[in-house]
């Protein structure tokens, strides 16, 4: 497969998303761009990152994100590995994704860019 894996994106779950940027830019200096009153882009933190304010679709830990060249690909790998498909492919601004549970447990997420 020619695919390309990387982790380049980290998403914070919060059961209230101002609340956790606020603490961010108080405790970090970090600046955001809002897309929408609940999904908050974080810059300057090292690696790319957000915070998911949507209590009904946050998961319940920080959520890995690997970008990939080939999303279809990329679950078929993910499927044939073990892991479990946790959310199917949707589209997002930017982007298509889908979520999965590896064997060990951890919920992550794989990503693909749209032109």
């Amino acid at each position: 497969m020619s695919a390309t894996y990387q982790i380049d994106y980290l998403e914070f779950p919060s059961k209230d998303g101002l609340k956790t940027r606020r603490f961010f830019e108080e405790a970090f200096d970090w600046s955001f761009i809002s897309y929408g009153p609940t999904y908050h882009v974080i810059e300057a933190a090292g690696i790319a990152a957000g915070i998911d304010g949507d209590a009904g679709e946050a998961a319940g830990a920080p959520l890995p994100v690997v970008r990939t060249s080939d999303l279809e690909a990329a679950q078929r790998a993910v499927e044939f590995a073990g892991g479990v498909i946790t959310r199917p492919a949707f589209d997002f601004p930017g982007g298509r994704r889908f979520h999965f549970r590896e064997p060990g447990g951890c919920e992550m997420a794989v990503w693909v860019a749209t032109p």
